[in-house]
Formats: structure tokens, C-alpha cells, sequence
């Protein structure tokens, strides 16, 4: 098969690794890490995507001259677009595509994917409640809660002008870490290094959190890109279906095209 793949930045190496062992043609636009911060705009970003691809004015796609060169030509089409993303915020709610199938996995975010499975994130949120998720991905693309972040905003704050006091009150409600408790390191094949444990080990001593060390699986990621999309774990929209947000474990679902 010949897959487009529309993912998060956060998930470079995952993705990237399982792509290049893949026996299927995957090509990968890459989104900057951190637009789910903003759902709404992280939407409009994956659909505007969606329509470039099947427009054939993706100028991230390779595009192929009937004698075989890259030009200005049209793409070989794609037997699917995969979004390597989760639910996130409800940002892939209304996503469609009008030519392409969109597969999405099952899963509320990123750490689904870093952990293997639904199943396995639901287990991890019942048993480590209040927990901020470190991996090698995360760390790489941004600045993680720790000692250095806390150094910087607290540098910033004084640059502009802010009395201690205050600074003590901006860092206690921006930072938003009141309600976490745990912080947990996935431990993924490959991507492990001693650096990722230990900047997660060094956010847990600073701000008194438990450290938790979590085994992770490419196992989803794996089956996305080998295109065993099985509908436990993944939603499949057909052309002209949109997804939404279920209060269930199943936590897409899909309206269907109606049929006049």
C-alpha cells in the first residue's frame, strides 16, 4: 500500500523507525509539536492538510513525471491517510476527507501510542492518578517540567520587572502542576537512554512527585503503518464520514454519509 501519514512531531522516532522497516510506501508530513494546545487550530491545520493532499497541492508529497522524474507532475494516489494522532482535545472531531479513507487510532493523545493500547493507557490512569508523562520524544521537542523550565520562566519573569512575590504567584498558577502527583517515563525499544531517565528522575526529586518507569510498545504504531486497522483500535472514516468524541471506551465514532 501507498500511505500518507499526517502525525505529530512528538512521535518522529516511533513513526519514523516503523515507516523505514514498513514493506508498505509511507509519506510523512510532519506538524509541530505542541498545536493541541490550541484544538481548534490544530483542526484547521490536519483539514487544510487533508484538502491539500486531495488537491494534489501537498508540497510535502513527491510528485512524479510520467517518464519517472520529480516535477510539478501529479503523486501516485494513496491508498489512505493516517492520522498519527489521538483524539487530542477533540481536534480530529469533524475531520473528513472527500476522496481518501482517514484512519485514526483509538486513543484520547500521544501517550496512547507511546504505551501500546488503549487498554493500557486506561490501566496506567487508574493505577498512577495525577501522573505527567515524560519520553524520549517529549524531552527532545520540549522544554519538560523540571528545574531548567522552572529556572527559565522564573528568568523571564524577572526581566520583566516582577517583584519576587509575584513571580511566586505567576509560576504557582501558569505552571498548572498542582494537580499531579506522579511522573512516569516510558521506556520505549530503541529510544531508551540514560539522559530521558534521568531528566525525569530530576522532575520527580524537584517538585516531590513519585517516579514510575513504564514499559512502552510500538505495537499500535506498528499495526497502523503494517495497515491491520482492525475497528477495536482504530476508526476508519470512508470518504464523506467525520469523526466525533464518545463517552465510552471506544472514545471515536463516526457519522456516516447519509444516503438520499
Amino acid at each position: 500500500m501507498r500511505l500518507k501519514l499526517i502525525a505529530c512531531k512528538v512521535l518522529f522516532r516511533e513513526f519514523s523507525y516503523v515507516c523505514s522497516t514498513s514493506d508498505n510506501i509511507v509519506d510523512i508530513t510532519w506538524i509541530q509539536q505542541g498545536k493541541h494546545v490550541y484544538p481548534e487550530q490544530l483542526h484547521d491545520l490536519l483539514q487544510q492538510e487533508i484538502d491539500l493532499i486531495e488537491s494534489g497541492e501537498d508540497v510535502h508529497t513527491n510528485k512524479v513525471s510520467e517518464a519517472g522524474e520529480s516535477d510539478e507532475g501529479m503523486a501516485e494516489d494513496f491508498d489512505a491517510i493516517l492520522l498519527g494522532y489521538g483524539l487530542c482535545s477533540n481536534a480530529v472531531t469533524g475531520i473528513k476527507a472527500k476522496k481518501h479513507r482517514i484512519v485514526i487510532p483509538r486513543a484520547h493523545d500521544c501517550i496512547t501510542l507511546f504505551l501500546g493500547s488503549k487498554e493500557k493507557y486506561a490501566q496506567c490512569f487508574r493505577e498512577i492518578p495525577g501522573c505527567y508523562w515524560y519520553t524520549a520524544d517529549w524531552i527532545d521537542n520540549s522544554l519538560m517540567p523540571g528545574p531548567e523550565r522552572h529556572a527559565m520562566m522564573v528568568r523571564y519573569f524577572e526581566e520583566q520587572g516582577y517583584d519576587e512575590e509575584t513571580i511566586e504567584y505567576l509560576m504557582e498558577s501558569l505552571n498548572g502542576l498542582k494537580n499531579y502527583h506522579n511522573c512516569a517515563y516510558i521506556n520505549l525499544p530503541f529510544f531508551d537512554k540514560e539522559k530521558y531517565r534521568k531528566v525525569t528522575q530530576e522532575a520527580a526529586e524537584y517538585y516531590d512527585w513519585q517516579y514510575h518507569e513504564i514499559e512502552g510498545s510500538l505495537s499500535l504504531i506498528e499495526r497502523m503503518i503494517a495497515g491491520e486497522w482492525n475497528e477495536e483500535d482504530f476508526l476508519i472514516l470512508e470518504p464523506g464520514e467525520s469523526a466525533f468524541a464518545t463517552s465510552d471506551e471506544d472514545i471515536l465514532g463516526k457519522y456516516e454519509v447519509t444516503k438520499e
